[in-house]
């Protein structure tokens, strides 16, 4: 948290642990000139009291120690290698909801420079997935669960407010700061609070891991469609679901915005195929709850094949004693 002194609130970052004995690596906007820093582990812990270890001003990165031991930290991978297309999984306090994570794709490695708002003379690692403010300092990783980098400033918005492109620093980069010897004691946070209304990272996590998939199912309200393939357009399947018996329904609402949604249908059509495949997951933990695929000529005639296959299912898992196959 970045607060203004006297308790108040003024920002929520998020951060990552990349030392056993308490060392976390974060934004460092989210520190700079702060009078109190309180720092909330994904178990629920608190911690009031926090010292800064190091700071890199121009990649906007800062190492920060808390009284802890024992804890939990991801594999220190390599970010520079990362290839185009390879997975990136990003947890963060997004939005001020904590324990988000989202997946999307490695798009490019390249320099700050190229990127609106960065800075310069260090490079970035360029990841496509769904980030919102809060989301700074988080760790993007592989399919190995390797961190890769730390989320920074610089961020490409769409239409809708969405984000194109959002960018990490390198891991190697900034990792060094861990072993900084810098002891610069912040004011003790525990005057500060959480917003209200939003649950606690414990809660949201645990809450998360203990749910079924069709209890997923049945408590989601919206639906965001997403797609891989440049010959398979979302709005070929959004038409295709509003068209399909038994989608109104459902109580599902097809929105633009990944950040609003429930569920993610994916869609994709591998090169020099006629298969078109579908992935649907939960937004908030990134968990595959459902896949499926359908061999067509094109996408209208795969889209109105998915749709049916997504009703049929979606209802089994909502309304179970009303589950019958639309005709």
């Amino acid at each position: 948290m970045l607060p203004e002194g006297s308790g108040r609130l003024s920002s929520i970052s998020t951060g990552v642990v990349v030392r056993q004995n308490g060392i976390i690596l974060t934004a460092y906007h989210a520190i700079k000139n702060a009078h109190e820093v309180q720092v909330r582990l994904s178990t629920g812990e608190v911690y009031d009291r926090a010292e800064v270890l190091g700071t890199d001003e121009r990649r906007d990165v800062a190492a920060i120690r808390i009284s802890a031991a024992g804890l939990p930290t991801l594999p220190v991978g390599t970010g520079a290698a990362a290839q185009p297309g390879e997975a990136a999984y990003v947890v963060s306090s997004s939005a001020g909801l904590g324990w988000s994570a989202s997946k999307g794709i490695i798009s490019a490695v390249r320099m700050a420079d190229d990127v609106p708002g960065a800075g310069n003379g260090y490079r970035v690692l360029q990841f496509a997935a769904p980030i919102a403010g809060g989301a700074s300092g988080g760790p993007v990783a592989n399919a190995d669960g390797a961190l890769l980098g730390i989320i920074t400033k610089g961020l490409v918005p769409g239409a809708g407010g969405a984000t194109v492109a959002s960018f990490a620093v390198p891991i190697e980069s900034v990792i060094g700061l861990a072993d900084g010897t810098g002891t610069l004691a912040l004011g003790s946070g525990a005057a500060l609070q959480m917003p209200k209304n939003q649950p606690t990272p414990s809660v949201a996590s645990s809450a998360a891991a203990s749910s079924s998939s069709q209890e997923l199912f049945q408590a989601a309200k919206t639906v965001c469609i997403e797609t891989r393939s440049m010959y398979f357009t979302t709005d070929t399947l959004e038409k295709a679901l509003n068209g399909q018996k038994g989608f109104d329904t459902l109580g599902l609402a097809l929105v633009k915005d990944p950040r609003v949604a429930d569920l993610l249908v994916k869609l994709d059509r591998p090169l020099f195929t006629y298969t078109f495949t579908y992935e649907v997951t939960d937004a908030k933990t990134s968990r595959v709850l459902d896949a499926g695929k359908v061999t067509a000529i094109d996408g209208n005639g795969a889209a109105g094949r998915i749709a049916k296959q997504l009703v049929v299912k979606w209802t089994k898992a909502r309304t179970p004693e009303l589950a019958s196959e639309p005709k």
